[in-house]
Formats: C-alpha cells, sequence, structure tokens
C-alpha cells in the first residue's frame, strides 16, 4: 500500500507491501525498527520465538530522547505473538508491545505518531 508522505520533524511509513517497508521514502528490505527519530535496519531475523528484549534495547539507549511507551509489533503476514515473557520484560520497563500483522502495524503506528504520541515499530517484513 503506497501512503502519501507529508512533512515532518518525524519518522512516517510511506510505503509497505511484500518485501518492503518504506519510511519517509526510503526503502527497506529487512526488518526494522523504528522510531520517531531512526529507523534501526536489519533489526532481527528469526523465528518470533527468539525475538527477546535486547532486540529493542536501541529503544533505551541514549540516542532516543524520548522512551516510547507503545511498540507495534508486525509480525509479518500473520498475526504470531512472541514469548508473552518479552510482553512482561517490556511492561516492566514501561512499554506496551501490540501485536498485529505488519500491515496493521504500518497503519497503527501511522496513526499513533501523528498523534504525537511516544510509540515505536518493530516490524518483520511481509512475504506473502
Amino acid at each position: 500500500m503506497k501512503m502519501h508522505l507529508e512533512t515532518s520533524d518525524q519518522n512516517l511509513i510511506s510505503n509497505y507491501g511484500r518485501g518492503v517497508l518504506s519510511v519517509n521514502g526510503q526503502d527497506f528490505h529487512q526488518n526494522i525498527l523504528i522510531t520517531r527519530t531512526r529507523v534501526v535496519e536489519d533489526w532481527f531475523s528469526g523465528d518470533m520465538s527468539e525475538l527477546t528484549l535486547a532486540h529493542f534495547e536501541p529503544l533505551f539507549d541514549q540516542v532516543e530522547k524520548e522512551q516510547p511507551e507503545i511498540v507495534v509489533l508486525g509480525s509479518g503476514s500473520k498475526h504470531v505473538f512472541p514469548d508473552f515473557a518479552l510482553m512482561a520484560e517490556l511492561k516492566q520497563r514501561g512499554v506496551a508491545l501490540e501485536v498485529m500483522n505488519t500491515r496493521a502495524a504500518c497503519r497503527t503506528y501511522s496513526v499513533l505518531v501523528n498523534e504525537y504520541r511516544p510509540v515505536a515499530a518493530a516490524l518483520i517484513q511481509i512475504e506473502e
């Protein structure tokens, strides 16, 4: 789906589809982690069961001025949950993890970031 890009001081998803995620008009062909101010390329590869808190450490480093309250996790073409222990660990750090397929995650992130909510998106490429 192609989305129209508005001028903004934050990262906006401009396109998503099979094998591509675009942020501010730049295409990415690997899984990415998006915050308001940066894109972490080659963020994660593997089975959802292998996803750990360490994969989300970029959200808590000193580069980010504001820690997100919500991380929208796009699990690819299908809705697949990670280990529930990960959700609990993120919650202990003050972050809610919302899991959905990547198409829905892109739409949800776009709405929340345009409302200037403290949000990040962790996106697995759509394969099918």
